[in-house]
């Protein structure tokens, strides 16, 4: 599947929705709207890609929401410019790591974060991966 190209398409329509993505797997995992899922996420995802999940998912606790491509892109201080723009990157991101899913007109965002698999958790700081690891215990 080339995340890339959706990303792409879905940021060259007038609109799109945002939904939420709630998955049984990993409901009772940290929200991604919180400061945990940022601190948790972002040597994983990146700070683009995490900050656009924690702020969708946000938006989306409260129901569907209409994005226009503009205006999507300004409020994370991003650029559509083209197909190498920050937002598509960032969605495109969130997409290959399984923490959105790009459909023609709506991106649905996973609203809890599931358990990090074990290279994932590896990638994370000493101090994160402790406390990440126990916590899960």
């Amino acid at each position: 599947m080339d995340h890339h190209q959706l990303a792409t398409s879905l940021l060259s329509r007038p609109s799109f929705d945002v939904i939420a993505w709630l998955d049984p797997v990993c409901a009772h995992g940290v929200p991604s709207d919180s400061d945990e899922a940022l601190v948790i996420l972002c040597p994983v995802l990146g700070p683009s890609a995490t900050l656009v999940l924690h702020r969708l998912s946000r938006y989306a606790t409260s129901g569907p929401t209409s994005w226009e491509p503009g205006v999507f892109a300004a409020t994370f201080g991003m650029s559509t410019n083209s197909a190498t723009g920050l937002a598509t990157k960032a969605i495109t991101r969130l997409a290959r790591f399984g923490f959105a899913t790009i459909g023609s007109s709506t991106l649905a965002v996973r609203m809890h974060v599931p358990p990090l698999p074990q290279r994932w958790l590896a990638a994370l700081p000493a101090y994160l991966r402790d406390a990440t690891t126990s916590e899960a215990a």
